[in-house]
């Protein structure tokens, strides 16, 4: 059975105990940096491992409480499972427990206990007040109902129970996926001598292992796993929930930094517009208005965003939206990844939500587009799909999984239940939704019915024109993908380079046939010496608009042979002139120019041109002032 792996978090005010704590628990100071243990506060989240009395390790994360290091406080709780919510006995409920707490629910967090520390510090008398001011704090919260621990890091008080309450409740948290591909956000790097660049985080999702090659997000750096450690220790994997350490080659120190993600090639990309579902806290003093500047916080990331509201002119206190974000600077965003916002200035912390679209596209600002985002969210993995394959139209596995962020055994499972339920087509190597392909179809259908009553003598629209209407944000190799599916179902045809409805065929309108007809018969007689093509048409009483369709339909029916533009010969003329040439050539053993005005009796106006098109057709070729006959099996023809 495969081993556990949780995360456990401290958070709380300033000096109330947090890192004494983990000290007790772990025998690990976590305030590694110099003005940490200069200062006694914690400025970075500190990290170190907790074996539980049943045998369990698991890794404690101690963050800071000071109101100036949220953003290190965010960096630190992203992929915890539990946490422990500290307050001193002495003080009570102070300014940063609330917003930690705040914080914490934000991020959905969802189980955890509340720890009354300094117990040998408190008074008796005003003991029962501050348990009741930290009961009321967590109604409503994800630690409404929780159990409050009562315990002294300095006599030991407690911590026995604490460890037993956390072996207690630690297996039944669910954990968390690994089959969904690597991330890991990078809280830490640095150097270690003789080993070279090394990133920490918690892993969110997926495994990896030495000889993997990843990828730093932004920048797009193509790295390698050397090593992989968990508290020190050298493992073969790490996996999701798991406090790691990579050991990475291809890459300096310089080049990585905290907000960074390290993923699986080729499936996560950097978003710099999601559309998001956020609620704001419901005791701010402030709403805000559109194109707001906020801070985002993500993964460990922090970037400047711009608001984008559609369906109110502002954001007011305790209000839910679906929204978007426009990025200052790119980050790594899932589907369903948590953040907070803050306000820049003055600092307070506005609210926070989860990703309903990391690859968001722009929006008009209308009630519609909060509705479509809480459709996104709200409709689960099989709306993601159908929507990103009604936007894009044809997809790849491997690109609908780069979408999702989802692993190949949960995408693979979705999209067979879409299979089977006709939403979706496979095309090719990829896929396609049924009701895109449908509305499409129907467009097809009724814009080629009024192109080919409009044009009843071309055999079609130009294949160019037709990809640039229908699929114009599809490659070449897709785009014939899908005309070679709607060709196998009996609705294109491609002829050429030119694109009809399958039940369509080419032909004169009544109105033209008698004039044609007569414009035909008229060059069949003439034979060699046809009259140029304007004289005809004017004669025939045709419109000269209408004369280059009616050429272009007599050539590709095979009636006429364009010898030049004004000159068209009859086709059994122009096949009695080939035949001749043919006949002469195989008797003379070629044909200089003065053979063929004897054979012919033409003058240049017509022979010069009648010889070139036999060149051009690949019959005879020209070898000084001689031709040669080339293919017999044309000149038979």
């Amino acid at each position: 059975m495969e081993p556990k792996r949780y995360v456990i978090g401290t958070a709380g005010h300033i000096d109330h105990g947090k890192t004494m704590l983990t000290r007790v628990l772990t025998g690990v100071n976590t305030d590694r940096l110099k003005e940490e243990q200069k200062r006694n506060i914690s400025i970075e989240p500190g990290f170190a491992p907790l074996t539980l009395p049943s045998g369990l390790t698991v890794s404690i994360i101690d963050v800071p409480g000071h109101e100036k290091l949220i953003r290190q406080m965010v960096a630190g709780v992203v992929g915890i499972d539990f946490v422990l919510l500290v307050v001193a006995a002495d003080e009570g409920v102070m300014p940063q427990t609330r917003e930690h707490l705040s914080i914490l629910d934000l991020l959905g967090l969802k189980n955890g206990l509340l720890l009354l520390n300094k117990i040998d510090r408190a008074d008796p008398d005003l003991l029962p007040i501050i348990e009741e001011d930290l009961l009321e704090l967590a109604r409503g919260t994800f630690l409404e109902g929780a159990p409050i621990l009562h315990i002294s890091s300095v006599t030991g008080e407690g911590i026995d129970h604490l460890l037993q309450v956390l072996d207690q409740k630690l297996p039944h948290i669910e954990q968390r996926k690994s089959e969904a591909p690597f991330r890991l956000p990078v809280d830490r790097s640095f150097i270690v001598k003789g080993a070279g660049t090394v990133v920490t985080g918690t892993v969110q999702s997926g495994s990896t292992g030495p000889g993997e090659v990843l990828e730093l997000l932004p920048g797009g750096k193509r790295v390698k796993v050397r090593q992989t450690q968990v508290h020190s220790q050298t493992v073969p994997m790490v996996q999701a929930g798991q406090r790691a350490a990579l050991n990475l080659t291809g890459v300096d120190r310089e080049e990585v930094f905290r907000g960074q993600t390290v993923v699986q090639p080729g499936i996560w990309s950097t978003s710099r517009r999601i559309d998001i579902r956020a609620v704001s806290l419901p005791d701010l003093d402030f709403s805000l208005r559109q194109r707001s500047l906020v801070t985002l916080m993500i993964g460990t990331s922090e970037v400047f965003a711009e608001l984008i509201l559609y369906d109110r002119k502002e954001w007011k206190p305790g209000e839910e939206i679906y929204a978007s974000l426009v990025l200052r600077e790119p980050v790594v965003a899932g589907h369903g990844d948590r953040f907070i916002l803050r306000r820049p200035t003055p600092s307070a912390t506005i609210g926070g939500g989860e990703v309903a679209e990391p690859a968001a596209v722009k929006r008009k600002i209308h009630p519609s587009s909060a509705r479509e985002i809480r459709q996104t969210f709200v409709g689960g993995l099989s709306v993601r799909i159908l929507r990103e394959l009604d936007q894009a139209l044809l997809l790849t596995f491997r690109e609908l999984q780069s979408l999702s962020g989802e692993g190949e055994a949960t995408l693979c499972a979705e999209l067979e239940a879409l299979k089977e339920v006709d939403r979706i087509l496979p095309v090719a190597s990829g896929f396609a939704a049924v009701d895109t392909l449908t509305r499409i179809e129907e467009e097809m259908r009724i814009w080629l019915t009024s192109y080919h009553q409009e044009h009843p003598m071309l055999p079609g629209v130009p294949k160019a024109e037709w990809a640039a209407r229908f699929l114009p944000d599809l490659g070449t190799k897709e785009v014939n993908t899908l005309l070679e599916m709607w060709e196998e179902r009996r609705i294109l045809n491609q002829k050429g380079e030119y694109i009809a409805l399958h039940s369509f065929t080419p032909d004169l309108p009544d109105q033209w046939k008698p004039a044609v007809n007569q414009v035909v018969n008229r060059l069949q007689k003439e034979g060699w010496t046809p009259t140029e093509w304007e004289t005809l048409l004017q004669e025939a009483k045709i419109p000269a608009k209408f004369g280059e369709d009616i050429r272009g339909f007599l050539v590709r029916e095979a009636i006429l042979v364009p010898l030049t533009k004004k000159l068209l010969m009859h086709r059994e003329a122009y096949d009695r002139a080939v035949e001749l040439a043919a006949k002469t050539i195989r008797r003379e053993g070629s044909l200089t120019m003065q053979q063929a005005k004897e054979c012919f009796g033409l003058s240049r106006k017509y022979l010069v041109p009648l010889l070139e098109l036999m060149d051009k057709k690949g019959i005879t070729r020209r070898v000084g002032d001689k031709r040669i006959l080339i293919q017999e099996d044309k000149a038979s023809q």
